[in-house]
């Protein structure tokens, strides 16, 4: 069977390589004369993981357009780079040793977890994307035929969706990092402090 091919817009998408949160696409539309080479972002960031297209160029020359591609995907370089050098700690990658297995019948929301690290993508296989607290979703129910598990990252409060599978299980208590008992300390001061009654509505 044929694969389907990919489409931003009018393009194929001809290169798509990941870096950070998002995806540089290069794209081809042979029919397009003027413009035939198109440049942009791609990211899944929503609910139902489809692709969002944006920041789109085109180009009548292929050198030129790679040229952009190449300096888009610089520009991610660079940002993962910041962002990594503002942590003030090393951020280790959380092994399956480190984890107690989740159970069919666990119940995750409220719960501290922990991301499997070959779901993240290269960049991203540290602690401060691993750990998360569950914030809800059919998956994070115990026997639930769903697979949404809604979290929070807990080092940067970033909301991620991930599937039940996705989730190498609970953090063992002597693999804790003193960050992260440091931001479940955090969190539960917020749990404890009383709504204002806008917030109750």
């Amino acid at each position: 069977m044929e694969q389907e091919k990919r489409m931003a817009g009018d393009y194929e998408v001809y290169q798509a390589l990941p870096i950070g949160r998002v995806e540089v696409i290069l794209g081809i539309d042979t029919m397009n004369a003027e413009k035939p080479y198109l440049v942009c972002y791609c990211d899944q960031n929503n609910l139902f993981g489809i692709d969002q297209y944006y920041g789109a160029e085109g180009y009548a020359d292929y050198l030129e357009a790679m040229r952009e591609f190449t300096k888009l995907m610089q520009w991610e370089i660079e940002k993962l780079q910041t962002e990594r050098s503002a942590i003030p700690e090393p951020m280790a990658a959380i092994l399956s040793g480190h984890c107690l297995p989740i159970k069919g019948e666990d119940e995750l929301s409220g719960r501290l977890v922990v991301i499997r690290s070959e779901r993240l993508r290269p960049e991203f296989r540290t602690a401060d994307h691993q750990l998360v607290w569950v914030t809800g979703g059919f998956g994070a129910s115990g026997h639930s035929r769903g697979r949404a598990v809604y979290v929070k990252r807990l080092y940067s409060g970033d909301e991620c969706r991930y599937n039940r599978e996705d989730l190498a299980g609970f953090l063992k208590p002597e693999h804790t990092p003193a960050w992260a008992v440091e931001k479940l300390a955090l969190l539960q001061v917020e749990k404890q402090k009383p709504r204002s009654r806008d917030e109750a509505r």
